[in-house]
């Protein structure tokens, strides 16, 4: 691969997280570079302590976010064929508490990290009192952020309330109706000329409140999706500098890119 090749494929875009997550994979292991990229980096003082823990603390984070960026796929394909015994309104029931309870996972993760970074950031900062005011705000800002979802879940979680979501209900409702007509007791009991408008309405009633409800969580895990990875975007940069002072490393592919493009220019 050429010089200008390998420039495009660094220039292209990723998140933020990814390019931290590599910074520590070359700290921690140069010998995987190549020799033209581990030549450029110092890696004498780096707080290889500190890198290791922070590997941790970003992996949990990363895998937490990248788990919830999965939902709207689920939302809207994994359902079990009809002729399991799970019916794909419960399913969707299953997907939406299994959202709430890893977006609220994924806010967590980003508190400890900042709480994690003040302590240690403080340890070097001449303005600690900045770094505190930072940090407070930005645990504010994840509690803005996840505040829809968070409320919801924890309504549920703590206090034994039911998630409400009306078109659910309303399926779930039709669905319960149909099966209760479908008990041979009950059958027994009914005027069969009056059951097949019954059965017809509720079967359209339970698979038009299923679909309204399976379109609405797909379309909020999407918006979730985007407010979720801009919100990580903005936040990891502006504590990527106190933490890798913190660290005595800097930005390694952002240094490899630069040094590429001035060879670039001379030549």
């Amino acid at each position: 691969m050429s010089d200008t090749q390998q420039l495009k494929a660094e220039e292209q875009k990723q998140h933020i997280l990814e390019e931290i997550m590599s910074d520590f994979v070359f700290y921690q292991h140069p010998d995987l570079l190549k020799k033209e990229y581990s030549s450029l980096l110092d890696v004498s003082k780096a707080n290889l302590g500190g890198i290791k823990k922070y590997t941790e603390l970003f992996s949990n984070l990363r895998y937490a976010w990248q788990k919830t960026l999965k939902y709207r796929l689920y939302f809207e394909h994994f359902y079990p064929p009809t002729e399991e015994r799970v019916d794909k309104i419960e399913a969707l029931n299953h997907h939406i508490h299994a959202y709430l309870q890893d977006m609220t996972i994924l806010k967590n993760k980003i508190e400890v990290l900042l709480g994690e970074m003040k302590n240690d950031i403080n340890k070097i900062a001449s303005n600690k009192s900045n770094i505190d005011s930072f940090c407070r705000a930005g645990v504010e800002k994840t509690k803005e952020v996840f505040a829809g979802i968070t409320e919801h879940r924890d309504e549920h979680h703590h206090r034994g309330r039911r998630f409400f979501d009306g078109d659910l209900l309303k399926a779930e409702n039709a669905h319960s109706f149909l099966e209760t007509l479908s008990n041979p007791i009950v059958d027994a009991m009914l005027n069969q000329e009056r059951k097949p408008e019954l059965i017809a309405k509720y079967t359209v009633q339970r698979e038009e409140s299923f679909e309204a409800a399976k379109k609405r969580w797909i379309e909020t895990a999407q918006r979730n999706d985007e407010q979720t990875t801009g919100f990580l975007e903005t936040l990891l940069k502006r504590v990527r500098a106190p933490l890798y002072q913190f660290l005595h490393i800097i930005p390694a592919q952002e240094h490899f890119t630069s040094v590429m493009r001035q060879k670039q220019n001379q030549k």
